[in-house]
């Protein structure tokens, strides 16, 4: 089974911020990845004050996947300081970019300065994503900042390289011909 990867983690500290518009940040895949669950992160208190549309874009805007998080402590996945659900699998192509946007930052903090979070080796974080208005299909514009902002994440899973495909069905077939 393939090990599920945060994209983002968070470190703590940082500035907590509240904002009106959906907000989120840009990357570029370095691998080819399948998106398993989508995520917000979870500040204070445990469990969300409000709840959370969330959302992978492509570059052309195209929603890829989307998902919303329950206010409270709800999900199917809570990792440290993020509540996650499973979404339908989702592939991000290598060298490809997207943007992930999550709305309602009104009551609940999302966090950003230099080192407040880690990205995963697996992505390349470009810019600071903010749309026109509250909702995540809100216009959005892309603006340099730190880049540590953290609000919406998501969880993935690497891809095997085609080649790692077929030594494992070539594996498959010499076992199966041992026990023969």
């Amino acid at each position: 089974n393939a090990e599920l990867v945060e994209a983002a983690n968070w470190n703590g500290g940082g500035t907590e911020h509240h904002w009106s518009t959906a907000i989120g940040w840009q990357f570029t895949a370095n691998n080819d990845l399948t998106v398993t669950h989508l995520g917000v992160l979870d500040l204070g208190a445990a469990g969300l004050q409000d709840r959370h549309t969330v959302g992978i874009f492509n570059s052309a805007g195209d929603l890829m996947v989307s998902s919303t998080i329950s206010n409270g402590l709800v999900g199917d996945v809570i990792a440290d300081s993020m509540i996650y659900n499973a979404v339908e699998l989702t592939m991000l192509e290598q060298g490809e970019t997207y943007y992930i946007l999550a709305d309602n930052w009104t009551q609940d903090s999302y966090s950003f300065g230099w080192d407040t979070v880690e990205f995963s080796d697996d992505i390349d974080w470009l810019n600071f994503s903010q749309a026109s208005g509250g909702s995540i299909f809100s216009s959005v514009q892309h603006l340099e900042g730190e880049p540590g902002n953290l609000g919406p994440g998501f969880m993935y899973t690497t891809v095997p390289a085609p080649g790692a495909l077929a030594l494992l069905g070539f594996s498959a077939i010499a076992a199966r011909r041992r026990r023969g």
